[in-house]
């Protein structure tokens, strides 16, 4: 058999889609790391902070490179919610716009941080900035900086218990009316 017949013949990876906010790109750093052979990450390039310019970009960048659900194909907008009533409303836009078309927005609050943080601990604690989750954080993770690039893997042993303490976040808040 051919070298061109067998590369037709392998199975393509599923691709991963991801609109973060922002240069520090937080979120993909942690995603590349993650351990999923079966998966490639594809960041979607913008510097947007706005959620709605954030989906258009994502929804762009998965028809340019033939995104396909049946392949295992998913994407998702990453925001932070970052306690500001303004971006609530730029959010429920973002959902809008992303509704029936194979995307999903989601929502950090106050910050992508949260997640890292849940890791360790489980917490109920209402933030008042970005800055004290990642003080928070930083005191169970001396290292962290929003461009530290080992995160998935000094944090990988610990994903089960993260999983546990955000469902547990979210079950909190949707019996306090938060969610």
């Amino acid at each position: 058999m051919t070298r061109e017949k067998k590369r037709n013949k392998r199975k393509r990876k599923s691709i991963l889609f991801l609109s973060c906010e922002g240069r520090n790109r937080t979120e993909i750093l942690y995603f590349k790391k993650s351990n999923d052979s079966n998966v490639n990450v594809k960041d979607v390039k913008g510097n947007d902070t706005d959620p709605e310019k954030m989906v258009k970009h994502l929804l762009q960048e998965m028809q340019e490179c033939d995104f396909d659900p049946k392949l295992g194909d998913r994407a998702f907008c990453l925001v932070d919610a970052d306690l500001d009533p303004k971006k609530d409303k730029q959010i429920r836009r973002a959902d809008k716009l992303a509704e029936g078309k194979n995307a999903e927005v989601i929502v950090s609050n106050p910050c992508f941080e949260v997640w890292f943080l849940c890791h360790y601990v489980f917490s109920t604690a209402q933030f008042r900035s970005n800055d004290e989750v990642i003080e928070k954080l930083i005191s169970y993770h001396p290292n962290f900086s929003k461009s530290y690039p080992n995160m998935a893997l000094d944090l990988e042993s610990k994903v089960g218990q993260a999983i546990k303490n955000a469902k547990k976040l979210e079950k909190h808040c949707i019996c306090n009316g938060k969610k």
